[in-house]
């Protein structure tokens, strides 16, 4: 079953033109519908995606923002109609500290979003991981998260499948089965670790669900590893790269916002080191 309904959140920093062709592409592939949906915060911040404010112009903070998204809308409907893909658009008017729920609320009425990895350096920074926090943990949706450097094949020629047996692994590639199908690539299942968690798996780590892929039809692999001196996340990076893939796919795992993190250790930083895009489901 193909994706027909895809989600892109866009903005005006200079990385939304790269999730906005990673979506665009993979709708013209499976004739899919894509929505863009541009936020205009109402709330007075100094710092915006793509925007240096003047201080205390509350007004024109206000109208910078509005033309901003207008703009950003404007963006993505031309290269949509240059694409030939059909595309519905919002521009959701609303403070910052509501705008992950609105987000999430069109992501919950798509089969996947496309949203753009987070630049820990950048202006609005804080903003755009608040914003994927609350769609991958709030929209019960996968999220396609698109590196900033701006690698978006979603062809999946070769896909990495970090594996650790668990329910939020196995919603991910439940998910990603649409975007794998039909592909004629490779799809490898990567187990590290699985001692570690044995009741997990079965005689043969990954034997399981390396078969149930076969059966969809996909060309599958599996790649077990054992690591003492490095930690999973940097495993995970270093055979992303090793292996040329162009996809990985996993499972997100999240902290509480009272802890003062929003991501765990493993989902955190392959979030903020990945130039591979990322299907990430909860």
């Amino acid at each position: 079953m193909a994706f027909k309904d895809l989600l892109v959140h866009i903005d005006a920093s200079a990385d939304c033109t790269h999730r906005v062709n990673a979506a665009l592409a993979l709708a013209k592939r499976q004739n899919a519908s894509v929505t863009g949906v541009a936020l205009a915060l109402e709330s007075t911040i100094q710092t915006y995606v793509g925007i240096d404010f003047p201080s205390g112009l509350s007004q024109q903070q206000q109208d910078i923002v509005r033309q901003a998204a207008d703009a950003a809308i404007a963006m993505f409907e031309k290269a949509a109609v240059e694409a030939g893909v059909k595309s519905t658009t919002y521009r959701i008017s609303c403070g910052a500290t509501k705008a992950p729920a609105q987000l999430s609320f069109y992501a919950r009425h798509a089969d996947i979003t496309f949203m753009g990895q987070p630049r820990a350096d950048a202006a609005g920074a804080a903003f755009q991981e608040s914003l994927l926090d609350g769609v991958l943990f709030s929209s019960g949706r996968p999220v396609y998260v698109v590196p900033y450097i701006g690698r978006f094949q979603t062809d999946a020629r070769k896909a990495v499948i970090a594996w650790d047996g668990g329910q939020k692994a196995v919603r991910a590639v439940n998910d990603a089965i649409p975007l794998l199908e039909g592909r004629g690539g490779e799809v490898i299942v990567l187990v590290i670790n699985a001692e570690q968690r044995k009741g997990a798996h079965g005689d043969e780590p990954g034997a399981d669900i390396a078969a149930h892929l076969k059966r969809h039809g996909l060309n599958t692999r599996i790649e077990r590893q054992t690591i003492k001196d490095i930690s999973i996340d940097a495993a995970i990076l270093n055979y992303l790269s090793d292996s040329s893939a162009d996809l990985l796919v996993m499972g997100a795992y999240g902290h509480s916002r009272l802890r003062e993190r929003a991501f765990g250790g493993v989902t955190n930083e392959i979030l903020h080191h990945m130039t591979t895009p990322v299907l990430m489901s909860t």
